[in-house]
């Protein structure tokens, strides 16, 4: 027994060392630490559970439930996530344990989760599956239900620039693929995101740095009214809708003075 919960806090502090910084950024401090005791204790389980005393085989696809607020965020740890996979793999084979088929991580979409909420599945596949070792794959994000957005929605951006929101999902950040493409060192790669809902948006802090602000209110998540000012960094954004007009933008740059 000893020697078992030994080997389990040895693979563990393993998976956490890899899972550092880059599950910090994306979720929260101490996130690292979480996730790799929860795969090690589930990945355990599983074993423990198998009825068949003379081979148990060690889970070979583990799902990784992510919101649709952080898929984005979350191909990036792409690298990561495989480097995780092969030392589960190598680990538990050294151990004399085995796979049915080589280990795979996957994630996939959970619009019920809470933006830094995640849940872990794990499962057995058949034999006959066929995979490359230790590849992540990735299932294609699932759009939502016939979103509806609110019509002619825009942002007045400093009190200068209008942006028209035509799309279900808007990305702002600093990063040059978001939609609204800010440059200001107070605000975050991926720093907030909108999504249309019942002719609504929603916005949803992405654990940004230096957070997100709606009437002078810190918020991780809220709906949008006529007249709501949203605060990133230096940049207001005034969200108004339901006038004439429509724009044609898909992306929009915004440059921050010092």
């Amino acid at each position: 027994m000893a020697a078992m919960q030994n080997f389990l806090a040895l693979i563990e502090s393993k998976i956490q060392a890899l899972l550092e910084g880059t599950m910090d950024r994306l979720l929260y401090p101490g996130a690292a630490s979480s996730l790799s005791s929860q795969l090690v204790r589930i990945i355990d389980e599983k074993i423990q559970a198998q009825t068949d005393t003379r081979e148990k085989f060690v889970p070979d696809l583990i799902t990784l439930h992510v919101s649709p607020e952080k898929w984005d965020a979350w191909q990036e740890a792409m690298p990561t996530l495989n480097q995780v996979a092969s030392e589960v793999e190598a680990t538990w084979l050294e151990q004399g344990y085995q796979f049915r088929v080589p280990l795979r991580i996957q994630l996939a979409q959970n619009p019920s989760l809470a933006v830094d909420a995640l849940e872990i599945s794990m499962a057995l596949t058949l034999p006959s599956a066929v995979t490359s070792k230790t590849a992540l794959q990735i299932l294609p994000p699932e759009a939502p239900a016939e979103p509806i957005k609110p019509e002619h929605a825009y942002f007045i951006i400093n009190g200068k620039e209008q942006f028209y929101l035509n799309k279900t999902i808007i990305k702002i950040g600093r990063r040059s693929t978001s939609d609204i493409q800010i440059d200001d060192p107070m605000i975050s790669r991926d720093h907030l995101q909108l999504r249309a809902q019942h002719g609504h948006y929603l916005l949803f802090d992405l654990s940004s740095t230096g957070g997100t602000f709606v009437n002078n209110q810190p918020v991780k998540s809220a709906t949008l009214k006529p007249g709501d000012v949203v605060r990133i960094g230096k940049t207001l954004l005034i969200y108004n809708q339901d006038i004439p007009g429509t724009g044609v933008n898909p992306t929009t740059r915004i440059a921050i003075e010092e």
